[in-house]
């Protein structure tokens, strides 16, 4: 896809985020006595979310991959008022790794409150990971599937368990090619973005219905266009193009996160397979209201578990 229709896009959304302002009838509230697990955490929303968790009194999992940001993300939260703050790098392309993170996880901690999985990428170039598994569609969308599934047990050890998953309103573009989910046969970085995108909420809303009444609630969330790190390693034309975009029109790290955030700490529970932004829940595109397609997306995504 060519970059000006990536700009038209976001353009398109920012001049409707531009007029978004943070909501002060709902203060945020503490998060004392709350453990959030973050993926994605070193830069970004990740990282701006993990700092507004710390300053509300959440108790901090922070996954992902470079072990130095780790660190100092970690150092940040802390000296923004969390307790604890536990780190894990890992590298979530690799559904191996995730998985050990689960098991690990089960053993050291006692509970979660919150699953925020927000790691993700945007890449112009195809790669393929050691599973043979293209490496947009493995960290978007697999390392969602997989990391909540494992970790459902841990969840409902929480009085008010919620799962986050970090959308887009991109998955508007996105649709599914059954025989091209990974770009086997044709390749477009933009196209294979907004199809995790959109698999993404796929996910959410069948993951609800599996759910159900239970006391687990999960749900999909649109940050809004970003001057986030998303897409920064890539080269040419498109990647310039996004980058300049970002630097122009896209919010801040801290106005991104800020939804989530917001579905993390506030009294009231997120709706069953819901999708927000800024603040209020919004409706998805057609595509993402397919039953047959959440139940085929499903099944495809369990596979090799």
């Amino acid at each position: 896809m060519a970059p000006w229709s990536i700009i038209a896009f976001e353009h398109s959304w920012y001049v409707a985020e531009f007029r978004y302002k943070k909501s002060m009838g709902e203060p945020l509230i503490s998060m004392k006595g709350k453990v959030v697990l973050i993926t994605g955490a070193t830069r970004g929303i990740g990282r701006a979310g993990a700092l507004q968790l710390a300053a509300l009194g959440a108790e901090l999992v922070l996954v992902g991959r470079h072990r130095g940001r780790l660190e100092e993300v970690a150092r940040s939260c802390k000296m923004a008022g969390a307790p604890e703050v536990r780190t894990y790098s890992v590298d979530l392309t690799s559904r191996k790794q995730v998985g050990e993170l689960a098991e690990k996880l089960m053993v050291t901690e006692g509970k979660l409150d919150v699953l925020w999985n927000n790691a993700g990428g945007y890449f112009t170039e195809r790669r393929v990971t050691e599973e043979g598994l293209e490496r947009t569609w493995a960290m978007n969308h697999l390392a969602y599937v997989d990391l909540t599934q494992r970790l459902l047990p841990l969840l409902e050890k929480s009085v008010d368990p919620r799962v986050i998953c970090t959308a887009s309103e991109a998955h508007r573009m996105g649709s599914i090619q059954w025989d091209n989910l990974q770009g086997e046969r044709k390749w477009d970085g933009w196209r294979a973005y907004c199809l995790t995108k959109l698999s993404n909420i796929l996910y959410v809303a069948e993951q609800g219905r599996w759910i159900g009444d239970s006391k687990i609630r999960i749900c999909a969330m649109h940050p809004g266009l970003v001057n986030s790190a998303l897409g920064d390693e890539n080269l040419g034309f498109a990647g310039a193009a996004f980058r300049i975009l970002k630097k122009v029109w896209g919010k801040s790290n801290e106005q991104g996160a800020d939804t989530a955030v917001w579905l993390a700490s506030r009294t009231q529970r997120p709706i069953q397979g819901g999708y927000y932004a800024s603040r209020k829940e919004r409706v998805p595109s057609k595509a993402a209201q397919s039953l047959e397609d959440a139940q085929r997306i499903w099944e495809i995504s369990e596979r090799k578990l």
